[in-house]
């Protein structure tokens, strides 16, 4: 069930995610031939979201990271409703923005 959540979660995300994308497209344009350049270098971790470095991202260091974060989206994300997203969701949810990356890049979708 936990599962179930974190996927439908993470495909709230992608579809909150398509602005990012494409800014992030944008600034790929002048290499067109080439996809996204840095993709084997990326960094997708979240933890810079995590201000007073304990481990753990709250709900209010999340919502006052990005003013695209959304209480909703926060609450998808964390998979075992703890009120934060612990080192395991995380990776979890960096994982999958690696992949959604990955994918774009390889099919040079332009948003």
């Amino acid at each position: 069930m936990k599962y179930w959540m974190l996927c439908n979660a993470l495909c709230l995300s992608l579809g909150l995610s398509f602005t990012a994308l494409a800014n992030h497209n944008d600034s790929h344009k002048s290499d067109a031939d080439s996809g996204c350049a840095d993709k084997n270098n990326p960094d997708f971790s979240i933890s810079s979201y995590d201000t007073n470095k304990d481990g753990v991202v709250t709900k209010q260091e999340y919502l006052n990271a990005n003013k695209r974060n959304t209480e909703k989206l926060f609450a998808h994300l964390d998979a075992n409703q703890d009120g934060k997203l612990d080192q395991t969701e995380q990776a979890e949810i960096e994982a999958v923005y690696k992949l959604i990356h990955e994918d774009m890049c390889t099919k040079q979708i332009i948003i």
